[in-house]
């Protein structure tokens, strides 16, 4: 029998904080340029707009509708979008004057906006001047779980032609369809909130777990595991589907720790919720391998 795995892609099988980086960098520079800022000086306040952030980080993070869906402290791509958050809502902060109405009188409707839009062209730029980023055994990690009897769906917010073009590179035989060896549902909306807004707290921190197209995702996919390395996105609609006693939620939940993972999160492993904390997607062999004993008593 095997074993279906639900996984998250960056920050998964992927190293993000490189990537995570040119966003931001590119964040600053377009923001600089439609301002008028010199480089110097655009580098010093978005230095002083990214301490101010992760001083505060409860306050922060990727908020595509107003509400927070995952913080930034969770994971480096909610950065440069936290940022864009401050420089938007912090009226008593001379430096984002500039900024802020440059950016609107561009044409952008909102900083969100804004955000979103140099996310995409960010993202797209790296994968035209840079190699996949796959962490270095993900492909030997990925025949080691086949043969033990895995079945891996890789579910990410990320485009499928991301996902498909960075595993094919290492000879990956990745698609959207049952028949690839590594099946991918890319642009899958795990951050997309719905109009209930039930909620859990962990660590103090409210998290929204109305993710309707995620909870879709879950339903069809009934895994056996859901593997992601941030909470809010990833693990915390899960957690609560099986608290619940829904039919599709996962038996364990995992979660891929990074050195920026926040406190609140590993301390409790999340109030309880999370079963398993690897290191490396190398780890999750031995995840499988338990869940097959315990399959076979």
């Amino acid at each position: 029998m095997s074993i279906k795995i639900l996984s998250d892609f960056d920050g998964v099988w992927t190293n993000q904080a490189f990537e995570a980086e040119h966003v931001k960098l590119y964040v600053a520079a377009e923001a600089a340029r439609l301002a008028d800022i010199d480089a110097e000086r655009a580098r010093s306040d978005f230095l002083h707009f990214e301490r101010a952030v992760k001083s505060t980080p409860e306050r922060f993070g990727w908020a595509p509708d107003g509400r927070i869906t995952a913080y930034v402290d969770e994971d480096p791509f909610c950065e440069p979008n936290s940022i864009t958050s401050y420089i938007d809502s912090e009226r008593d902060d001379p430096r984002t004057h500039v900024y802020r109405e440059a950016i609107l009188d561009s044409g952008f409707a909102t900083l969100t906006a804004f955000g979103d839009h140099c996310f995409h062209a960010a993202t797209h730029s790296f994968r035209r001047e840079h190699p996949p980023a796959l962490v270095p055994r993900a492909v030997l990690s990925l025949e080691a779980l086949r043969r033990a009897g895995a079945e891996i769906v890789v579910v990410s917010n990320s485009p499928p032609e991301k996902i498909i073009g960075w595993f094919r590179e290492a000879g990956v035989d990745a698609g959207e369809r049952a028949t690839h060896a590594l099946r991918v549902r890319g642009s899958a909306g795990k951050f997309l909130l719905g109009p209930k807004g039930d909620s859990i707290t962990v660590g103090g921190r409210k998290i929204v777990v109305d993710r309707p197209r995620y909870a879709q995702v879950i339903e069809e996919e009934r895994p056996e595991l859901v593997v992601g390395d941030v909470f809010s996105l990833d693990l915390a609609l899960p957690h609560v589907m099986r608290m619940q006693g829904h039919p599709a939620a996962p038996r364990e939940l995992v979660l891929r720790r990074h050195g920026h993972t926040p406190s609140w999160v590993l301390d409790t492993r999340a109030d309880g919720a999370i079963d398993r904390i690897i290191d490396d997607v190398a780890d999750l062999l031995a995840v499988v391998e338990r869940r097959r004993e315990t399959q076979r008593r």
